[in-house]
């Protein structure tokens, strides 16, 4: 669906980090680890807006650190909301990870933090996969809206036209049978969240972790930012986006010119062929004197009607239909 789709070309521009949908906010507590968060976090920030590619040389934000037995540093888990920014762990579902670090997951020098997991009361895997990966990427995980919404049908340009049936195209060749899954046997397991005292021990959990490897990154960056619907906020994380449920159209990273855009430009053989489609379903749509959508005559059809008509009717080629349409109704002519 498209809430997929936008998490999915995400994080083909960003495949050496974490990519998710359902980011949950770690609270600092100390006013040292909120100056360094807000430093950071700012610096990420600035990273993301300059469009940096993130296979380049560019130095990311520092992580902060964690200093338990010094200065007893802790941190609260905040489970009630899914911010935009300064998320520090990804839930599972509608969550992008490229394979290559499942060899790391999967270390023997990880066997006993996997342990740990496994015996752990709230099972923190979440916490445990993104916290590692975070410090093996040296990035944070990037974010992206866990919603987004339809847009209403409208008349397409040229250049939407085409983007329009490179999905298209590629939904030809998709074999959407492997999006079926087996419905899940949920019998035998009581819903972890049901437990008592649920948040205190997943608290304990996230504090443990960060006690284990030191320090934690500077937070998830937005979807928007460096765009209009990057907004401050006066309580909780420092910015939020809005809308909160966005269109494909203004995800910047699917928008020409937008930030991260050209990080992973279309493959000109799919350009071309998606061009040929485009010509297929709609014949005038080579044509820049043709005015489809104007009416023909008063006969209640459109000009690509008349014209369609002339193609089915009598098998004129479109070139052919086309001129023939422009000669009965001169008002099916663009002007230039």
């Amino acid at each position: 669906d498209a809430m997929v789709y936008g998490g999915l070309e995400l994080w083909k521009r960003n495949s050496n980090v974490q990519v998710g949908a359902f980011p949950r906010n770690v609270r600092f507590l100390s006013d040292r680890m909120k100056r360094l968060e807000k430093t950071n976090l700012q610096q990420s920030i600035d990273i993301v807006v300059k469009d940096v590619d993130s296979y380049s040389g560019e130095s990311h934000a520092t992580f902060t650190p964690v200093c338990r037995n010094v200065t007893r540093d802790h941190v609260e888990y905040n489970f009630f909301t899914f911010p935009d920014f300064a998320g520090h762990v990804l839930l599972p579902s509608g969550t992008f990870l490229h394979r290559n670090f499942l060899c790391f997951i999967w270390h023997p020098a990880f066997e006993e933090l996997r342990q740990w997991v496994i015996t752990h009361k709230t099972m923190p895997d979440d916490m445990t996969v993104s916290t590692l990966i975070s410090h093996l990427s040296e990035r944070a995980p990037r974010t992206f809206p866990r919603e987004v919404a339809t847009a209403k049908k409208r008349r397409l340009s040229s250049e939407d036209a085409i983007d329009d049936h490179i999905v298209l195209h590629n939904e030809r060749f998709f074999d959407h049978g492997l999006l079926q899954s087996p419905e899940p046997d949920q019998s035998h397991r009581r819903l972890l969240w049901k437990q008592k005292n649920w948040g205190g021990m997943r608290e304990e959990a996230i504090n443990s972790i960060l006690g284990y490897f030191g320090s934690i990154h500077p937070g998830t960056v937005g979807w928007c930012a460096g765009t209009p619907y990057m907004k401050n906020n006066n309580r909780g994380v420092p910015f939020v986006c809005h809308p909160e449920k966005p269109t494909l159209d203004i995800l910047p990273w699917l928008t020409e010119g937008g930030i991260g855009s050209t990080q992973c430009p279309f493959d000109p053989d799919i350009i071309d062929q998606s061009l040929v489609l485009a010509k297929e379903e709609d014949p005038t749509f080579e044509f820049d004197d043709f005015c489809g959508e104007c009416p023909f005559k008063d006969m209640g059809i459109t000009c690509q009607k008349r014209m369609q008509y002339l193609i089915d009717k009598y098998s004129n080629a479109p070139l052919e239909a086309k001129n023939a349409v422009i000669k009965e109704d001169s008002g099916c002519e663009k002007e230039r």
